[in-house]
């Protein structure tokens, strides 16, 4: 698991790397489209890397406190929950963070868990009422071991850098191309005629580009995000020496994300144990989480178990 751990951090590196690379091309793009210059270009890389800037200081002053509060969460010592309190302990000690993680809960019938934080000094957990109902002791120390573990793999930086990349991305492909509707286009058509063949190729080029980047960057930060939970998963069972306890608790936790849904914003979703904002056993390129079928086998076998047919 230590290789699959340090492959991964490598894997972050390059796809961090690749983002960025990605946000700088997607402003000379935008940055070529609007004005049909180099120097326009360069302009546009160097406007979308001050944005993503601003969003990563952002992030980095106060991102954990911005998004508890997006989820509703409120902050409880051992008196107000002291059996989620001692197994966040517990679990803490087994990750050998060296940090009591903040703990939080989230008034919310639907079970579900997340973590958050930079490091593991700023690191915080939060669980819903319904995760605190519905799972036995040993499930909840399922659950808490794998919020724990992405943040001992330091998967909670990874996607808070990645986040804050993929939305400047975002963001800065729909400011451009509302500039390009409303703005932008006689200064394109006087730019194809003035430039020639050439010009209009780089413009067309520029346009691709500018679509293209945003689903791109989406399709490699979901497909690393999916590997990362089966790496908490196996760093739950590793912390545990339970993996069943986790499996268990997934089942649960799937089966109540298709009765209903949690009220969460699309930013904090992806943080989930399982996406609340999405189909609870289904698999997607575009999808945040691997299935839970397969997430559960797999924990069932290093139980030593052989996991129950899928119903048709």
């Amino acid at each position: 698991m230590w290789e699959a751990i340090e492959a991964n951090k490598r894997r972050s590196a390059l796809l961090i790397a690749t983002l960025a690379a990605l946000l700088a091309l997607m402003g000379m793009a935008l940055g070529f489209l609007l004005g049909g210059k180099p120097q326009t270009a360069y302009f546009g890389a160097f406007v979308g890397l001050c944005v993503w800037g601003v969003l990563l200081l952002v992030n980095m002053l106060g991102g954990e406190s911005v998004l508890l509060a997006s989820a509703n969460a409120r902050e409880v010592s051992h008196d107000d929950a002291p059996q989620l309190y001692n197994v966040v302990e517990e679990m803490r000690i087994a990750a050998a963070l060296p940090a009591m993680p903040r703990v939080f809960i989230i008034d919310a019938p639907v079970p579900n868990a997340f973590a958050v934080g930079l490091n593991s000094e700023r690191a915080c957990v939060a669980v819903t009422t319904g995760l605190l109902e519905r799972l036995g002791r040993d499930e909840l120390q399922g659950v808490i071991a794998h919020e724990l573990g992405h943040i001992s793999n330091r998967d909670t930086l990874f996607m808070t850098l990645a986040g804050v990349t993929l939305g400047a991305i975002v963001l800065l492909a729909d400011a451009g191309m509302r500039m390009m509707f409303w703005g932008g286009g006689s200064r394109r058509r006087s730019s194809g005629k003035n430039g020639g063949g050439a010009t209009a190729i780089l413009m067309i080029a520029a346009l691709v580009l500018a679509i293209l980047a945003p689903l791109v960057a989406r399709l490699l930060y979901f497909a690393c995000s999916r590997q990362r939970e089966f790496l908490a998963d196996a760093s739950s069972a590793q912390y545990t020496r339970y993996p069943a306890g986790l499996a268990n608790a997934l089942r649960k936790i799937a089966s109540q994300q298709e009765a209903k849904k949690i009220p969460v914003n699309r930013v904090v979703s992806p943080m989930y144990i399982i996406n609340p904002l999405a189909a609870a056993g289904s698999f997607s390129v575009f999808g945040t989480h691997p299935p839970t079928e397969e997430r559960i086998r797999r924990l069932l076998e290093m139980q030593g178990e052989t996991p129950p047919p899928t119903s048709a």
